[in-house]
């Protein structure tokens, strides 16, 4: 989530018994059997294959391959031959999978390819000269999800001579191509001959800012698809929106010195997802052009030496209008002072033992220092020095076994959601945290639709208060068809098991928000007090439901 990502992070589990697995490669625009096939059958997940379990085979004459003693648990099936690509599976994953219990034997598996086709062209700007260093990319017409070909690419990025070639399989396509728009120096070019540095736009085929004003692009099997041509749009010249420019200037700097200014920015104030950055004038001036609307947060720092400084964030919209005369004052970081408290049970307030507090930003920013922490006294004060402002997260290192932070009140007042706001300074700021050792517990199994412990090593187990948390990814994986919920901070969530390789199929891509809000109302409700254990057993939802769950959780 970002679909594939979030439901290819979790590795199998692994049983006692080998399983198997045989069938036929065949072309799919023919039926007939494909010999000389790689198949490949990886269990774990993509981000650790090196170290995961993996099997081979080469289809023979008819067609056929076979492969034994594996492991029980899920396999992301890979198919390699020359002149040919792997057909894409529905919704997001581009290859199939394949899940085996312990001891069985799947046979008559068929995998299928396509020969292959080929889409190229060239980008030009808006002078007709070619454009190198542009990357291109496949979007299929009638999902709109991106194209992965894992041995053939569904993007390019175009030469020296703006040339670009793209191996996909049959189907109908969207062509965009995505402009870097790079500039290694602080400010615009001065130019005196009229004319302004180019700011070109994504631009689908053959001219278009959107892909409702494309053309699509059908590439038939085995053919290749030539001259497609994409003129370049800039921003303001037929692009989605006129170019903006964030301005202003830096100060507190020392004499000579030419801050950074990092600018952050993304569709919301807790998504911002992309960067970029500059440095500063010799007169401390700034400007960072370029730029589309959407919500920004912008700020400075200088380092050397034992020297750190940092500016205040501010926060704003671009919709329409520039954000011009900026000012970020550069100011060193002040000392933050606080106590922590363990409760929960009869031991002594401050267990034995080094204990220490990180500060964690809870903006994704990133600030001069690599680490922001303090140990512990005896008596459960801290403090920790050169806090730039910003906004943090309270991390007590280590917790109790089933501990969890009960509490955050800074200068008297709860902090919400645990959140240190010190965007203006920590200014004499006293902190105080609560930890309580008896955090709550949930454990059990996690089954199929048919009731028998689940197979798949793709399945997690979410315990999530709201949209927001599920969307994060604040999730538990399972081990042998069981689960297992420590230090759970008592409240009410929404508690839910997903197949995610089986969810991530019957879904699209583009369909995110849905998804994970037809899950969270899916979701059980549940309360957990202080000290609660509970065990509660879970049936894996495997497909996205229409307009009733398609298998709602279970109590057993």
């Amino acid at each position: 989530m970002r679909p594939v990502v979030l439901w290819l992070v979790f590795a199998g589990w692994l049983a006692a018994q080998s399983s198997g697995i045989e069938g036929t490669v065949v072309d799919k625009s023919s039926g007939q059997p494909l010999a000389g096939v790689h198949v490949r059958l990886l269990k774990g997940d993509l981000e650790s294959m090196m170290s995961s379990d993996v099997y081979g085979s080469i289809s023979d004459r008819s067609g056929h391959y076979s492969v034994s003693g594996m492991r029980a648990g899920t396999y992301f099936v890979l198919l390699e031959r020359v002149g040919y690509v792997q057909a894409q599976v529905t919704g997001p994953l581009p290859f199939a999978s394949v899940t085996l219990r312990a001891g069985e034997s799947l046979a008559g598996h068929k995998l299928e390819m396509w020969p292959r086709a080929s889409i190229s062209g060239r980008v030009l700007d808006e002078f007709g000269d070619p454009v190198q260093g542009v990357q291109v990319q496949l979007q299929s017409a009638g999902s709109g999800t991106p194209v992965i070909n894992l041995f053939g690419g569904g993007y390019n990025a175009t030469d020296d001579r703006g040339e670009f070639h793209l191996i996909t399989g049959p189907g109908k396509y969207f062509v965009h191509a995505t402009p870097q728009n790079f500039r290694p120096y602080a400010t615009p070019e001065i130019r005196f001959d009229g004319t302004t540095e180019p700011n070109y736009a994504k631009t689908y085929y053959p001219s278009a800012a959107a892909k409702e004003s494309a053309s699509v692009v059908e590439a038939a099997a085995g053919a290749d698809v030539v001259n497609i041509e994409i003129r370049l749009t800039q921003s303001g010249h037929g692009g989605p929106a006129r170019s903006l420019t964030v301005s202003g200037a830096v100060m507190g700097a020392p004499e000579g010195a030419r801050p950074s200014v990092i600018l952050r920015y993304g569709e919301s104030e807790d998504r911002l997802n992309s960067s970029r950055s500059t440095s500063t004038g010799p007169d401390g001036k700034f400007s960072i052009s370029g730029l589309q609307p959407g919500f920004y947060r912008i700020y400075a720092q200088y380092s050397t030496g034992k020297t750190a400084l940092q500016s205040q964030a501010i926060d704003t919209r671009l919709d329409s209008a520039d954000a011009v005369n900026l000012q970020l004052i550069l100011a060193p970081g002040e000392d933050l002072n606080g106590t922590v408290e363990f409760v929960g049970d009869a031991t002594p307030s401050t267990p034995a033992g080094k204990i220490s507090v990180r500060l964690a930003t809870a903006d994704n920013s990133f600030y001069v220092q690599d680490s922001l922490s303090g140990d512990v006294a005896k008596d459960g004060g801290f403090r920790i020095s050169n806090v730039p402002p910003g906004k943090y997260h309270a991390v007590v290192e280590p917790m109790p076994e089933n501990g969890y932070l009960k509490s955050v009140v800074v200068d008297g007042t709860a902090s919400p959601d645990d959140t240190l706001d010190l965007s203006h300074g920590a200014r004499g700021s006293r902190v105080k945290i609560t930890v309580s050792r008896n955090g709550g517990r949930l454990s059990g199994r996690v089954l199929d639709k048919n009731g028998e412990p689940v197979a798949s090593s793709m399945v997690m187990v979410f315990l999530a208060k709201d949209v927001k948390q599920l969307q994060d990814g604040d999730m538990t994986r399972v081990s042998e068809a069981k689960y297992e919920i420590k230090a759970i901070r008592p409240g009410k969530y929404h508690l839910i098991a997903v197949d995610a390789l089986q969810l991530a199929a019957s879904a699209q891509a583009s369909d995110e928000e849905a998804m994970l809000k037809k899950l969270f109302d899916l979701a059980e409700e549940i309360e957990i007090k202080e000290g609660d254990r509970i065990t509660k057993d879970l049936t894996a939802v495997d497909k996205m439901p229409d307009k009733e769950p398609a298998h709602a959780p279970a109590n057993r």
